[in-house]
């Protein structure tokens, strides 16, 4: 008599998920630590101004790669399957990087837009869900399209703003490089608002980072007024406080959206 044969997971499916695992772990560490990505969110508040280097920029390039780009790829570490929402901000990063590229006439980070789509896309298809990462949700919230349409509006005249400067910057490369990062901060910050309000699963991992992303913005602009890239004391607060009423109402949607 033969022994009962116990219950086995597709093979295939075991080890994708455990490549998705290890994967999603190697870019948490790349990206948050090697990159900066994390790491520059507490140590930019204590770097000199060099130039156009100070905290604001380096907190931009923070919120970029440590807030978007990185909470979204580590939001996927735990139930990734509720989560696409964290690959599609992602994603987004890679957009904004070109936006922001074009704006300033730089190319120094189309490098950066190329190593970020070929590691969310194999995070894409090693993705349980992958099937719905172009996907739109099941529904969209109006008042999150709102604020982050009104918030565009700013967002992108900010955007234009840095471009110009970077093209009219005489120094080192990597300088304008910073300005060309602070354009395409402004344009992800927009883009994962906006990705917010259409409600994808795991959509207020979207909501609460750019919210959060606007509010570190806004405090950075606000300290530093008058450093590089800074937006100024007023449109600073006006973005800090743009940051905490959208996490506010993602909260209030949340609140009010049916649980499965």
């Amino acid at each position: 008599m033969s022994a009962p044969s116990a219950t086995v997971h597709p093979p295939r499916w075991t080890a994708r998920r455990a490549a998705f695992t290890a994967w999603t772990a190697i870019l948490v560490v790349v990206f948050g630590v090697m990159f900066f990505g994390l790491t520059s969110l507490a140590l930019a508040w204590f770097q000199p101004l060099e130039g156009v280097a100070g905290p604001v920029t380096e907190l931009g390039y923070g919120v970029l790669v440590g807030i978007i780009l990185t909470v979204g790829v580590a939001s996927q570490l735990r139930a990734a399957e509720h989560k696409i929402a964290g690959v599609q901000q992602a994603a987004l990063v890679v957009p904004a990087l070109l936006i922001g590229s074009a704006l300033a006439a730089d190319s120094q980070n189309l490098e950066a837009a190329a190593i970020v789509a070929v590691a969310v896309g194999i995070l894409v298809a090693l993705h349980p869900a992958r099937a719905e990462f172009p996907r739109r949700g099941s529904g969209h919230s109006r008042p999150l399209l709102a604020i982050a349409a009104v918030g565009g509006l700013a967002s992108t005249a900010y955007a234009i703003e840095m471009g110009r400067q970077a093209q009219d910057l005489v120094g080192p490369p990597h300088h304008v490089q910073r300005l060309a990062t602070m354009a395409a901060m402004a344009i992800a910050i927009v883009l994962v608002g906006v990705l917010a309000s259409f409600r994808t699963r795991g959509w207020r991992i979207p909501a609460w980072s750019a919210g959060v992303a606007a509010v570190v913005f806004g405090v950075a602009s606000v300290a530093y007024p008058n450093h590089p890239g800074a937006a100024g004391m007023a449109w600073g607060g006006a973005t800090l406080a743009g940051g905490i009423l959208f996490i506010a109402v993602a909260e209030r949607e949340a609140r009010r959206q049916p649980r499965p």
